[in-house]
């Protein structure tokens, strides 16, 4: 229960971010839905779609672009948050479970928010913008494994490359270490390094952890 509570105190920076968002998001709603609910009051049902669609944007272009700015800005910054998550803990390797939730819930949020916005008549450019949201923060994502992979890091014999704890028992600590090696040692050994884990029982009985690097001889 205290690792669980540490973990969410270690990302609570990331969770904090997804609250702004989603205050942002429900913000930019209810602003919406106003202006939406009176601006489809003149909208002639009868027409085709792509009239109906013609009509909002050609007498309402400027609240419509105000409206498509803020979901744009709102998706990027939502994914790109969801992105930094997910990649600081794969870095960390702690509590996979704790991140696949939190995952899930972001991405919970922002399908909801999106499924919204797709429901109007305008669900087309909210469409496109949403693409272009999701391009621009997979290029981003793409371009960040490009060079965390390809950075040359070398270490010294022995070399401690992680640490962490305290523990509060034995098991929590082998629980981490086999997920850190688990996670990391293909990496390393593709490298020609191993990694090598040692537990130590501190004098306030928890458990501590190194991770040691060495080279395949």
């Amino acid at each position: 229960m205290k690792e669980k509570k540490n973990y969410y105190q270690t990302y609570q920076r990331y969770y904090f971010g997804e609250i702004a968002l989603l205050i942002g998001w429900i913000t930019n709603a209810v602003l919406f839905s106003r202006f939406y609910e009176e601006a489809i009051f003149y909208v002639d049902k009868r027409d085709k779609f792509i009239i109906q669609l013609l009509f909002m944007v050609n007498y309402y272009l400027d609240d419509l672009l105000k409206y498509l700015f803020v979901a744009f800005l709102l998706m990027t910054l939502n994914l790109f948050l969801i992105l930094m998550f997910y990649i600081k803990n794969r870095q960390e390797v702690i509590k996979r479970k704790e991140m696949l939730y939190s995952i899930i819930v972001f991405l919970v949020l922002i399908g909801i928010n999106v499924i919204a916005l797709l429901t109007t008549i305008v669900w087309p450019l909210f469409l496109l913008l949403f693409i272009v949201s999701m391009t621009i923060v997979y290029i981003i994502s793409v371009i960040t494994k490009y060079l965390y992979e390809e950075k040359d890091e070398r270490y010294e014999e022995n070399e401690i490359v992680k640490v962490e704890g305290p523990f509060q028992t034995k098991e929590a600590a082998e629980e981490y270490v086999n997920e850190f090696l688990d996670h990391w040692t293909e990496y390393f050994v593709g490298k020609g390094y191993i990694l090598i884990s040692e537990m130590a029982f501190d004098d306030e009985y928890k458990w501590n952890v190194e991770i040691i690097v060495r080279s395949i001889k």
